[in-house]
């Protein structure tokens, strides 16, 4: 009956605490107490990328390797980050949501390295002018974004 409760109900059965996302260690020297983090503080943008690093369990964000959205929301509207004007704010408050943490961003290889035989087609007009501007090897943008519009152009698997 608990095993069911902790996978079907684990909010409203009063088990949120017995599921994986709290079963993790924490680091062996955290910035702050873990022991003492409160709700407020797991919603904090100020605090919520430390705690995600340092005491994941705390806050049931075991599994997030770090990378979380510092503000709780950014996943209501994903068009957030491809706003001009926003990618600051995106940067530093919805690096999950947008594909901005560390592990996701990786260095495009030139192409003529790659061994893909094919690649997918282009979804914006643009790609030659923004492989121009450095679309294609500007860390600015994540490897997502140069697959969803200039897989071809940037020559992306």
């Amino acid at each position: 009956m608990k095993t069911a409760a902790i996978a079907d109900c684990p909010a409203t059965c009063g088990y949120c605490c017995e599921t994986a996302a709290y079963d993790c260690a924490n680091v062996a020297y955290p910035r702050l107490d873990c022991s003492t983090i409160t709700s407020a503080q797991c919603l904090s943008a100020t605090w919520r990328t430390i705690i995600a690093q340092d005491c994941p369990s705390a806050c049931g964000l075991c599994g997030s390797g770090g990378c979380v959205d510092a503000v709780v929301d950014c996943a209501n509207d994903v068009t957030i980050c491809n706003t001009v004007g926003m990618q600051d704010f995106v940067n530093e408050y919805c690096q999950y949501t947008c594909g901005r943490c560390a592990s996701s961003s990786t260095t495009v290889s030139s192409g003529s390295s790659g061994s893909c035989s094919s690649y997918a087609a282009d979804s914006s007009s643009a790609c030659s002018a923004w492989a121009a501007n450095g679309f294609c090897t500007n860390t600015f943008y994540t490897t997502a974004e140069r697959m969803a519009y200039c897989a071809t152009t940037c020559k992306l698997c």
